[in-house]
């Protein structure tokens, strides 16, 4: 890796950290709904840097997460903490860790099938529902037999829960995702900040 690569590189993954930070605070109304949309930047970091890139920018997600359930501001995850410090601690790094990893993956599949814009916006959905799926799996292995959660599923097996949660909030935030990721992602190819003009400068 030249140094203008690992300068980039280092660019981004500043840039997209602060952004992490700033999205899990930062809500977006849209209608009779939030979403968030802190998985983008997470999503960017991966595309750009690949795996390593994403299992960092995944553990960054989680710390961010962590700390606003350490201030009291994360609703649910807050009062699972209060519960558990240490299961609300794995389900915040977990989840996030394997989203950013699996979403660079993902990426180098689809871009041997199809375009940039594309395949960014396919990664930007999958990581918002990837987070969507191993989070509250996490949260139903660990806290799935207190009286709080019990209460939450209301006798709905786990399946049926986790697809209650993915068809609510968690569907807009997956198609809002798809829709901001990949413009983002196209333009930085178009910037040869990712891609496969990148990866020549880094073998020359």
């Amino acid at each position: 890796m030249n140094t203008r690569t690992r300068s980039n590189s280092l660019a981004i993954m500043a840039l997209m950290t602060a952004l992490i930070f700033v999205l899990q605070f930062v809500t977006v109304p849209l209608g009779p709904i939030t979403v968030s949309l802190a998985m983008v930047p997470v999503s960017v970091t991966a595309v750009a840097l690949g795996p390593a890139g994403g299992l960092a920018a995944g553990a960054i997600w989680g710390l961010a997460s962590l700390l606003k359930a350490l201030l009291g501001s994360s609703g649910m995850t807050s009062i699972l903490f209060n519960m558990s410090p240490l299961a609300t601690a794995v389900i915040c790094f977990v989840p996030r860790i394997l989203d950013g990893v699996l979403v660079a993956l993902f990426y180098r599949g689809l871009r041997k099938l199809t375009t940039v814009l594309i395949s960014g916006s396919l990664v930007g959905f999958l990581s918002a529902f990837f987070n969507t799926l191993f989070f509250m799996s996490g949260i139903v292995l660990l806290f799935g037999q207190t009286a709080y959660l019990q209460k939450m599923m209301a006798g709905r097996n786990v399946l049926a829960f986790i697809l209650s949660i993915i068809a609510g909030n968690a569907l807009f935030e997956m198609v809002v995702s798809a829709v901001v990721t990949g413009p983002i992602i196209a333009t930085l190819a178009r910037a040869h900040l990712i891609g496969d003009r990148r990866e020549k400068c880094v073998k020359e």
